[in-house]
């Protein structure tokens, strides 16, 4: 998903895309291609959904006008949430695609990170990770205040 790898992970996933990151900035969210990969993949069921978790959104809010207008377009199929508490300590971006696939960078700011496809064993520990830190974070930017 970062780096130009969304199409990977996008066709590998089959109803989420879960994303810990500290920002999403540098991360190609404004490559209308992306996002079009996105709008397709939640488009194409009911239960498709799209999370993310930030440690700061306010480079998202700033800099992602394509996402935003995303997040407007479809709001029952993405959740954007700001980590609060424990969660801020975490310093390990990664990507699940539904409970078998990860992008996981070790530390942030470094430059390799372990890809797993079609693997459950190594997805499962990081998406309960991401359901731990979802669970510590709070709703950041809702469909409607986009623009104000």
């Amino acid at each position: 998903i970062y780096g130009g790898k969304l199409t990977g992970y996008r066709a590998t996933a089959q109803k989420t895309l879960a994303i810990f990151d500290y920002t999403l900035g540098n991360r190609g969210f404004g490559d209308p291609a992306r996002i079009e990969k996105l709008r397709h993949f939640l488009l194409a069921g009911r239960a498709h959904r799209l999370r993310i978790a930030l440690h700061d959104s306010d480079v998202l809010e700033r800099h992602e006008p394509r996402l935003l207008m995303l997040l407007r377009q479809l709001p029952a199929s993405i959740a954007i949430h700001r980590t609060v508490g424990q969660a801020r300590n975490a310093t390990d971006p990664f990507v699940v695609a539904d409970d078998h696939s990860v992008w996981h960078l070790q530390q942030h700011g470094q430059p390799r990170a372990i890809v797993a496809l079609h693997s459950p064993a190594d997805a499962s520990p990081i998406r309960e990770r991401f359901e731990e830190i979802w669970e510590l974070s709070e709703p950041a930017i809702g469909s409607s205040t986009i623009g104000l």
